[in-house]
């Protein structure tokens, strides 16, 4: 039988998220198989009507990045206003893949907003996991500073997710042999930061209220024992709530407008989670969706949630079992999915 060592030696299983975008990647064929679309469609229905019109349009000038890093730098700066000192090994470890001055770079930079210290050469984890008694009251930091800083941070973990360096903005924007901090907070554009600024606001008004009350343990970026299997690393879990943040756009109207929309690929997400959490670690409870762009937080609790997409009471602990033995033998025919 393949194990768990086998199927992360011979590369089995991409991360969960690019196996849901796969085609013919069995995974989402097997979630579906559970959660058949007769039934998601009733909670893709309840969530577009739950949500109201857009609060944070896209940027009429580009931001510098696309969407994409708009979206790593958002989920950077809610990290720094709920942990007083995130770690940013992703980042760092995409810096030593740039090169250069780099990796010191990152370090100054570290300094400046206050997150944990990089290491300078090659880390042991491959993973930005940090945890703590929270909920935690966030240090004090210059806005504009922190917003700057995490549009970098971004940048460079796209570096470490697989971005070729040549293909990033950095590659035209610093000189790998003289880059600091200060060439790193220049990045962002104007653009960026009115962005990140409307999405803070959002965050900070209804993300972080809805949270002040989840007192016990919380990680920022976890990472679970399936992540051994398949990689996986959440945003934020909080006292046993898992929160995914998001910035879409939504559909547009024939009118232009745009409308939020939840879709199979970000509910199977926060679901695969949920599922690789093999041993309950997290006691995960609660799932929350967090759209900062229409200032929308939608909640489920798990076990209803689990019921209601598989048209029958669920038994998580079995699911899971049942999730683990297919991720430990379908390594084979993941590696096909991606030939």
């Amino acid at each position: 039988m393949t194990n768990e060592i086998d199927i992360r030696l011979t590369g089995g299983w991409p991360a969960l998220t690019e196996a849901l975008k796969l085609k013919d990647c069995p995974l989402k064929s097997w979630l579906v198989e559970r959660f058949p679309s007769t039934n998601t469609k009733a909670v893709f229905q309840a969530y577009k009507n739950s949500v109201g019109p857009i609060r944070v349009p896209a940027s009429a000038e580009p931001a510098g990045g696309g969407s994409g890093a708009i979206g790593g730098s958002f989920d950077y700066l809610v990290r720094f206003l709920v942990d007083p000192h995130p770690d940013i090994e992703l980042p760092a470890a995409g810096a030593r893949r740039f090169g250069g001055r780099m990796p010191t770079a990152v370090a100054e930079l570290a300094a400046r907003v206050g997150a944990q210290p990089p290491p300078l050469g090659e880390s042991t984890s491959d993973t930005a996991a940090t945890r703590f008694d929270g909920p935690c009251v966030p240090e004090p930091r210059d806005t504009e500073l922190l917003a700057r800083s995490c549009w970098a941070l971004s940048l460079l973990t796209e570096l470490y997710r697989g971005v070729p360096p040549e293909r990033s903005p950095l590659a035209v924007a610093v000189n790998p042999h003289t880059v600091d901090a200060e060439a790193l907070l220049a990045l962002a554009s104007a653009a960026a930061l009115d962005q990140l600024a409307a999405l803070r606001e959002q965050a900070e008004t209804i993300l972080l209220p809805a949270l002040a009350s989840k007192r016990g343990p919380w990680a920022v970026g976890p990472v679970f024992s399936g992540s051994a299997l398949m990689n996986a690393d959440a945003d934020l879990i909080a006292a046993g709530t898992l929160v995914e943040i998001k910035t879409l756009l939504g559909s547009k109207r024939q009118d232009g407008t745009r409308y939020a929309t939840l879709d199979a690929q970000v509910l199977f997400q926060m679901l695969g989670y949920v599922l690789l959490d093999f041993d309950d670690e997290f006691g995960i409870h609660e799932l929350k969706l967090f759209n900062a762009r229409y200032g929308h937080l939608a909640t489920w609790p798990i076990q209803e949630l689990l019921d209601i997409l598989a048209g029958r009471p669920i038994e998580l602990a079995s699911l899971r079992a049942e999730f683990k033995q297919f991720l430990r033998t379908g390594g084979q025919q993941a590696i096909r999915a991606r030939a």
